[in-house]
């Protein structure tokens, strides 16, 4: 196990301090610099004891707590840094108020009996209303010396700390702690591709940046009246305008969410802040509270500023909905038509509810149309690999840091403009299907395995990705790509579920009863119809369909528990419209000693597996027969759960929809004083002759499904019946 060196924290200050100097010192104030120049000079004990005290999340640290073997003479450090002003007491009010918030409930009833304070709250109390009390008495405790109190300090070089992190990862949150990630090898980091680039062009956009970055992250904490004091702020213009595209960006999310905040208590003054707000759901809250309020024109007026200038999709299509609703004769929203235009619904067993997906594949596939479950994987693999030296390789998009993991191009969306040219001469390149795909295979050859949280290595995906590029309408792909390329923030998700391959490429977004399609779902469809591709929405209901294959499946094993037992025997049924058409049965040597106890049981002793086939000799025979049809089984998770985890072993993935006899028979066949195999079959007249062995249990349990099945049938045949009386 890797360890760190002792002073390993001040190691990484000093890193952080480098890259600084090599690419930001520039957006350093000169009292900052001065500072960090103060702080080289330093004793190390006192560089590692003011560390140690600025790295801690809270603001007050206690002279107690800081015990530190690496600090030879702590004492002499910490007088060292209180004479040089490194570090402070609680002075006034504000700074009094911030300590006693961090204290514990012990603390703040020392405290208040250290002042000898009055009607105290009970001693079991909540420690918020000790800290409600204490808070109360602030005048006091500033005019008089604590003993409590004075062991706690703190330093203004933890907000410079902050300041300096803030440009090292261009963003808040970032803390020494990854450093230290990073040397334990807990958190994965691109040394190889570190290039030092600062995050922001001047110290203005970086301090404006910092400034709304905070202002945002504190909304989650501010009480109620603060954040009215701070939404009055910024409508007065109190706090300087966003400089730079991350200020700018917080800037508005910051009047979106605040104006959200203060709305039951400030009607104009929320208003106000979603004015100065270009957050698109600020946008569109304003006009739909124009409009609500009945100021109509001028609500009118700007859906048509918005489809007069779009700078955003997902407001473009509400302003698109929301006049077609409100300012034509047209009543349907987009969504509506869509799904209008979904034509019948398809009918599903009630096993695919939460495997929809695999559910319509099994259905294309009886139809003999390949189909492939894609959504955002296809479109983010093509997208890099398409462009993967751009995005990845080009200094112009170069990381600021190894902590980085998307390209500086992406986040601040400005990746056609920057690699216009390169784009377009690639995408001439794609003149037939072979060149994309011949392109494709040679980029994913060469880039195996490389690192992108765009994209991952998979090897289904990736034969996804090819047969995409075998049949897809070339002009399409193109045209999409320059789309993904000039708003890849817009178009990085959304896409459909299934990619449909039969003389050539359709895609289908999956709606399940209870599902809704977002927004964002409905913006990229729209575009990848704009870009020529065909895409449907394709609506389910949950119906038995008497044509689903189901495979029956019974197992014996040598005991109980999958994490350590093995199996001993497997029998397979295959049943399609009540018939069975196919069997597969085999003993399986489990590798192991068979106990008694189970020979008695099942019948199967060690002499009997000794020549049988180990699991992973009929692996493959088992994942074929049972491939495409639900899993069905007398207490399902037992036998599912034994062969996943046999599949497991052997690195394999097994996922199937399942049905359990059990579950199915209390709900369907109700009544009955047991629900056991052998109960159940005597119960109800089905032959079971030597129980407990595989072929005997699968095959009795093929007649109980059955019965049950016909009264799903029957029962989804009368609600489908009711269904269509209603819509006469």
């Amino acid at each position: 196990m890797k360890t760190l060196p002792e002073k390993y924290y001040l190691t990484h200050f000093f890193e952080l301090l480098d890259y600084l100097e090599q690419t930001s010192w520039h957006l350093v104030s000169d009292v900052q610099r001065s500072k960090l120049n103060a702080f080289k000079l330093l004793p190390q004990d006192a560089q590692c004891l003011l560390i140690r005290v600025v790295n801690r999340k809270r603001h007050y640290v206690c002279s107690e707590e800081l015990v530190y073997d690496e600090i030879d003479d702590y004492h002499a450090a910490y007088q060292l840094l209180n004479e040089q002003n490194w570090l402070t007491q609680a002075q006034d009010s504000a700074m009094l108020s911030t300590l006693i918030s961090e204290l514990n409930k012990s603390q703040l009833m020392a405290l208040a009996k250290e002042f000898d304070f009055q009607d105290t709250p009970v001693k079991s109390a909540k420690k918020a209303l000790w800290h409600e009390h204490i808070c109360g008495q602030l005048a006091s405790i500033e005019a008089a010396p604590s003993a409590i109190l004075s062991g706690y300090f703190t330093s203004t070089f933890k907000s410079d700390l902050a300041y300096f992190l803030f440009l090292f990862f261009g963003k808040l949150g970032g803390a020494l702690s990854q450093f230290s990630m990073r040397d334990l090898g807990v958190m994965q980091t691109h040394r190889q591709r570190v290039q030092g680039n600062a995050h922001f062009e001047s110290r203005e956009e970086a301090q404006s940046a910092f400034l709304y970055c905070n202002l945002y992250n504190d909304l989650k904490t501010l009480p109620q009246q603060s954040l009215l004091e701070l939404a009055d702020n910024i409508t007065t213009q109190s706090y300087t305008s966003p400089i730079g595209s991350l200020a700018k960006l917080k800037y508005d999310h910051l009047c979106y969410k605040l104006a959200n905040l203060v709305l039951e208590h400030n009607v104009v003054l929320s208003e106000s802040l979603l004015t100065l707000s270009a957050h698109p759901k600020a946008q569109e809250k304003y006009i739909r509270s124009l409009y609500a309020k009945g100021e109509h024109e001028k609500c009118k007026e700007l859906i048509e500023q918005l489809l007069d200038t779009p700078g955003d999709e997902q407001l473009l299509f509400f302003a698109e909905d929301f006049y077609r609703l409100k300012f034509t004769e047209k009543r349907t929203s987009l969504l509506t038509d869509m799904l209008r235009a979904s034509g019948q619904p398809i009918c599903l067993d009630e096993a695919f509810v939460g495997y929809v997906e695999q559910g319509l594949i099994e259905h294309y596939g009886r139809s003999n149309v390949r189909a492939y479950h894609c959504e955002n994987m296809l479109w983010r693999a093509l997208f890099c690999l398409s462009f993967w030296h751009e995005l990845f390789e080009d200094e112009r998009n170069a990381f600021s840091n190894e902590f980085e993991h998307t390209p500086k191009c992406l986040k601040d969306n400005s990746f056609y403009s920057v690699f216009e040219a390169e784009i377009e001469q690639r995408l001439t390149t794609f003149v037939d299907n072979n060149h994309l795909l011949n392109w494709l295979i040679k980029q994913a050859a060469d880039k195996f395995n490389q690192h992108s949280r765009l994209m991952f290595w998979d090897p289904d995906c990736l034969a996804q990705l090819f047969e995409f590029a075998k049949h897809a309408p070339i002009g399409a792909v193109c045209a999409h790509l320059r789309a993904m390329s000039k708003d890849f923030n817009g178009l990085k998700d959304g896409y459909p579920d299934l990619m449909l391959c039969q003389q050539g490429v359709k895609f289908v977004e999956v709606k399940a009863p209870g599902d809704s399609l977002r927004r964002n779902q409905l913006i990229t469809i729209k575009k990848l119809i704009e870009s020529g591709f065909e895409v449907s929405v394709q609506t389910v209901q949950w119906q038995v369909q008497p044509d689903q294959p189901y495979v029956i499946v019974d197992i014996e094993t040598t005991g109980g528990k999958k994490e350590h037992d093995k199996i001993t025997e497997i029998a397979m049924v295959k049943v399609v419209n009540g018939k069975i058409v196919g069997q597969w049965h085999s003993l399986i040597n489990p590798q192991r000693r068979i106990p008694r106890y189970i020979t008695e049981l099942t019948g199967i002793d060690n002499e009997m597996v000794k020549d049988a086939p180990v699991f992973s000799e009929v692996v493959d025979d088992i994942d074929r027969f049972g491939r495409d049809a639900i899993f069905v089984a007398h207490n399902v998770n037992f036998d599912y759960g034994f062969i996943k985890a046999e599949f497991a072993r052997l690195e394999r993935p097994f996922k199937r929809a399942k049905l359990c006899t059990v579950q199915l028979g209390r709900k369907w066949l109700p009544g009955h004083a047991s629900y056991s195999l052998g109960k159940i079959c005597q119960a109800l007249n089905i032959e079971l002759n030597g129980h407990h062995r595989a072929l005997n249990d699968a095959l009795a349990t093929v007649e109980l499904f059955n019965l049950i099945n016909q009264r799903r049938i029957e029962a989804s045949e009368s609600t489908n019946d009711k269904r269509q009386e209603d819509t006469q």
